[in-house]
């Protein structure tokens, strides 16, 4: 089949699509297909989505239509995939990127692109296709075992969620664990180890399905999509604690929740910028699709059009920053800001600090309060070309100079188990840590115990307790009882008589005063509610004393400022006679408007900023 002729694609009329009639066969065949053309509401087809992988052409698909035949090169791993889905007795019609778009005409792929959302949205069934075996009989005995465990687990969520978490955390992971209870989480693990659920493709693929299955090895095994996002979501809000502990990478799912994730009235929840955000995590291979695979999404549109075009003739560098200036431009807002990541050493792109990276590796998840620092509307903030590039120029309100910073929390080490387990963590007692970096070794007192309880309490779960508010009432209050509760875990396990961390260091009635906060909370809500807020990120104190949360890269020296426009207070750091963007923060004591009444009695002052 290797010496067929070049398939000689035609033109595509517009709202038009090429679908694959796979001719039947047995496993192994030469692959054959009929093309056709049709409108993309015409007849029913289904929707291949699947890891290109390496794209050197491994075989060759026969290519038929009514003039014309001749044949397509396609990857090892689209191959496979055709080979295991194709069926027996009958053609299967089913549209495949690789194919169904002429590669090589880059109009004809923008043009494509435009319309892929519409392509999985009205396919009768989207197929997913995991990938194959390397090991064929023991990877498939485990992916039975991942498949049928994640089914038995969404019919009771709660109790298996117990036991992983009395058998995960309490036993030992090898010798005093239950080892079927063990073998079925790496089993979950290796499922969502898988390069699938990584590409950044498969969030519009699967969240516009109708109905998506996912096939791994074969057409035997497989599971509904529903099914993995009823888990992955669960997982998500009530297991942090298990998937820090086993690394589980289910939350690469749950993402794809959150990106469709609507209201009651079927309007989408988060902007398109927390779209993005939710979605880099996933791979693309052109860094430009970290913007493009998601133009499908209601919240690409504002104002009647997109926020960006795709178009492949750019850099992805212009392209980040192009969607930064359409998105200031047309909602008055600079809470893209909010979405910044840097890290120590420059990125792979050229971008201002203010541009965020959508390619770049990603650590934290995006920062929440219900409360805002500032108004979200701004219209006089402005972007200047200039000798040093492109600066944004805004007004904001100075608030004050970082004068102390924790090491950076690592999220799978939030619980709190043995004395043996915490001595090896990086930052052993971690609550003790952040006191004794922000309270004992800069010496700047507390007013009282309570202050420490209600500020970590705040900045280190974002004014969340279990989804519910926590900023106010009494769901403040059982937060604040919940960190009481955590402090109380580092006394069950150290020594008799020990004289180390914040609790040692109470008063007889300040001790009175924690104890029985903690009687009526819990550690494990604690954990679950800061895990993803405080994740990869940094405790900090002003030289005023106020407690925050913060971007890894924090130095001391840097500033914080409140912007009209960005609900969240901002780092910065002096460059010469402009600042760069460190990133966004949680400051107690400045989550609730309290920047712009402050400037209002004189006494905080605002200044012009350019970032750089």
């Amino acid at each position: 089949m290797a010496n067929l002729p070049f398939y000689p694609y035609k033109p595509l009329p517009p709202q038009c699509i090429r679908v694959l009639d796979l001719h039947p066969g047995p496993t192994g065949a030469p692959l054959v297909c009929d093309i056709v053309v049709q409108r993309i509401d015409g007849k029913p087809y289904d929707a291949l989505s699947y890891v290109w992988g390496d794209p050197a052409h491994a075989t060759f698909v026969k290519c038929i239509d009514e003039a014309h035949e001749g044949g397509l090169g396609v990857g090892a791993s689209l191959s496979i995939a055709l080979n295991a889905l194709r069926l027996s007795g009958e053609s299967r019609r089913i549209w495949v990127d690789a194919l169904c778009i002429n590669q090589k005409n880059m109009a004809e792929r923008q043009s494509q692109v435009r319309m892929m959302g519409a392509v999985y949205g009205k396919a009768a069934h989207v197929l997913c296709w995991l990938g194959s075996f390397d090991d064929q009989e023991d990877a498939e005995a485990r992916a039975r075992l991942a498949i049928s465990f994640l089914r038995r687990f969404n019919d009771n969520q709660q109790e298996y969620l117990r036991a992983a978490h009395q058998h995960l955390h309490f036993g030992d992971d090898t010798a005093d664990t239950d080892g079927a209870l063990l073998d079925s989480w790496l089993a979950i693990k290796e499922l969502f180890d898988l390069e699938y659920f990584h590409r950044a493709w498969i969030i519009q693929e699967v969240g516009l399905a109708r109905h998506a299955r996912l096939f791994w090895g074969n057409q035997d095994l497989w599971l509904d999509w529903t099914e993995v996002a009823a888990f992955s979501e669960f997982m998500d809000g009530n297991g942090a604690s298990i998937i820090n502990h086993l690394q589980l990478k289910s939350w690469v799912a749950n993402h794809i929740n959150l990106v469709w994730a609507t209201d009651s009235s079927g309007k989408p929840i988060h902007t398109f910028v927390e779209v993005l955000h939710w979605a880099r995590i996933h791979r693309s291979t052109d860094m430009r699709d970290y913007i493009y695979a998601l133009l499908s999404h209601p919240s690409a549109t504002v104002n009647g059009s997109l926020l960006v075009q795709p178009n492949y003739s750019v850099t992805p560098a212009q392209v980040y920053t192009e969607l930064v200036l359409n998105v200031i431009e047309r909602t008055n807002s600079l809470q893209i800001l909010a979405f910044v990541d840097h890290f120590e050493e420059p990125g792979e792109l050229k971008l201002p600090t203010w541009v965020p990276d959508w390619h770049a590796l990603n650590l934290v998840a995006p920062l929440r309060c219900p409360t805002q620092a500032a108004a979200e509307i701004d219209r006089t903030m402005s972007v200047v070309e200039s000798e040093r590039g492109m600066i944004l120029k805004c007004r904001g309100i100075f608030i004050d100079t970082l004068r102390a910073i924790s090491d950076m929390i690592e999220p799978s080490e939030l619980t709190v188990t043995t004395l043996e387990k915490e001595t090896q963590k990086k930052i052993p007692f971690l609550l003790d840590h952040i006191w004794k970096k922000t309270v004992v070794e800069p010496k700047i007192p507390l007013t009282s115990p309570r202050e420490l309880l209600a500020s970590l309490s705040l900045v280190l779960t974002g004014g969340y307790r279990n989804n519910s508010y926590s900023t106010s009432g009494e769901e403040q209050g059982k937060q604040q009882s919940d960190l009481a509760a955590l402090i109380l875990e580092y006394e069950r396990i150290r020594l008799p008589g020990h004289s180390d961390g914040f609790f040692a260091s109470l008063s007889p009635e300040d001790k009175v005063l924690v104890q029985s906060m903690a009687a009526k909370g819990s550690a494990h809500q604690f954990v679950q509610d800061m895990t993803w807020t405080s994740m990869c990120r940094k405790a900090f104190r002003t030289a005023k004393g106020n407690i925050g949360l913060g971007p890894r890269i924090m130095k001391e020296g840097d500033i914080c400022v409140v912007f009209p426009g960005a609900v969240y207070p901002m780092v910065l750091r002096g460059c010469d006679e402009y600042f760069k963007l460190v990133g966004p923060a949680l400051l107690y004591g400045f989550m609730n408007g309290e920047a712009e009444k402050s400037h209002q009695n004189g006494t905080l002052p605002t200044q012009e900023f350019g970032i750089i």
